[in-house]
């Protein structure tokens, strides 16, 4: 009933039905967020193994093509996970930034790995970065929402 008395809409009822809308839009996608989360492992794993693989170059066994795969599948990784929480439409700042610093700094090492591979004292500040890098995807872990959605289907 409007205020009038009638039994038409009035016109708050037809905002607030709006604002209801443009809510309904912007819903956050939990499954997304659950494939950025197993992106963010995924980034983990490639930390971690290039570490084993960078540290066992330097005692002459031929890691430089899995160093250079997994550099990669990394890189790939970092930048899906940038497309996977855009497009989850979460509110949460802290977790796009995150996102975005964590592909960002990525394509630094990434390019200082491509640029420096011949100079080895660059080593000591690639150590550095991919221990950043560790620290900050173990951060990104834990400032992404844990939920329980439903399987794609």
């Amino acid at each position: 009933m409007n205020r009038a008395g009638g039994g038409g809409k009035d016109r708050y009822t037809e905002k607030v039905g709006v604002v209801f809308h443009s809510m309904e839009e912007s819903v956050t996608n939990q499954n997304m967020l659950k494939y950025a989360r197993w992106m963010v492992i995924l980034v983990i794993i490639t930390t971690l193994s290039q570490a084993s693989t960078g540290l066992s170059s330097m005692y002459d066994y031929n890691t430089a093509p899995s160093h250079a795969w997994t550099a990669q599948i990394g890189l790939l990784a970092c930048l899906a996970l940038v497309v996977l929480v855009i497009m989850s439409k979460t509110d949460s700042s802290k977790v796009k930034g995150m996102s975005f610093g964590l592909l960002f700094v990525w394509v630094l090492q990434y390019g200082m790995g491509e640029m420096f591979a011949k100079m080895h004292w660059v080593s000591l500040i690639h150590a550095v970065i991919a221990m950043g890098i560790l620290l900050h995807t173990m951060a990104l872990l834990r400032a992404l929402p844990s939920v329980d959605a439903d399987p794609a289907v």
